[in-house]
């Protein structure tokens, strides 16, 4: 993967603890630090002919681009992680079927909602991996699964318990070195609502939005132990090219989930 140049400044007139936090910080990330001095957002991406850049401040680093801000949150991770409590069905979870522990690799974490519902909701002594081809949206996820403190201890424990790494599902899953999964997750930008979300406003330009091909899913279903799983608004498509794709969805959801059982699981 084609490492790209990240940029790190602070806020405007942070301390110099913040400061110095944030020179460590972009050296733990591999970027380039900018003393931020008076020049506003603008200036600084205008100036280095960039478009994003991560600011730290003492909440925690967030990306900022022309088009806005994004900071780490919890997302519709909250909202569903509540539903659970009360026994309600969440069907990513249905999707992934798991009765008992079992290693899962999600290849497009994203905002980390996925994962984060995941690793609390999957049986006890699960792993949950992560990856994510931005190094903006990485940085800041993976800040937030391991800084971020939840009003509940049991969700910021499952935060901890992920694994997320700045990297492309594509040239990872080509390695001949990777422990194995049980189960590898998709979620491709096409299946989110990206336009209509103020969420993904700010970000929208810095995130992946290629499908996922035929062939990654073919490598994917030898790489999985039990199964493969993806995100998505319609599968007649993939439907033609797998006809014992199992589908999993609410009747009147405008997303749901297609589960493609490995034959050697």
């Amino acid at each position: 993967m084609k490492m790209e140049k990240v940029y790190v400044t602070t806020s405007l007139h942070a301390s110099e603890s913040v400061c110095n936090q944030g020179r460590k910080w972009a050296v733990s990330i591999h970027a380039f630090f900018i003393e931020r001095g008076e020049q506003n957002i603008e200036q600084l991406l205008t100036a280095y002919h960039i478009e994003a850049i991560l600011v730290f401040t003492m909440q925690g680093p967030e990306i900022r681009t022309f088009l806005g801000r994004h900071a780490f949150h919890l997302s519709m991770a909250e909202l569903r992680i509540q539903h659970i409590r009360q026994g309600m069905t969440d069907y990513f979870l249905e999707a992934l079927g798991a009765e008992g522990p079992v290693r899962l690799l999600d290849c497009t974490c994203g905002f980390g909602s996925d994962a984060i519902v995941a690793s609390f909701g999957l049986p006890a002594g699960s792993d949950v991996h992560a990856l994510e081809i931005s190094p903006y949206m990485a940085a800041v996820t993976s800040w937030g699964l391991a800084h971020f403190v939840h009003k509940q201890a049991d969700v910021t424990k499952a935060m901890r318990r992920i694994g997320l790494q700045h990297d492309d599902y594509r040239d990872y899953l080509r390695r001949t070195d990777i422990a194995p999964y049980d189960i590898i997750y998709f979620d491709p930008m096409f299946a989110r609502p990206i336009r209509s979300s103020p969420q993904f406003h700010p970000v929208r330009n810095l995130l992946e939005h290629e499908t996922v091909s035929d062939e990654c899913l073919a490598l994917a279903l030898t790489k999985a132990r039990r199964r493969v799983v993806i995100k998505g608004r319609s599968f007649q498509r993939l439907k033609m090219v797998y006809p014992r794709v199992k589908l999993y969805g609410g009747k009147y959801s405008r997303i749901g989930y297609a589960v493609l059982e490995c034959e050697h699981g």
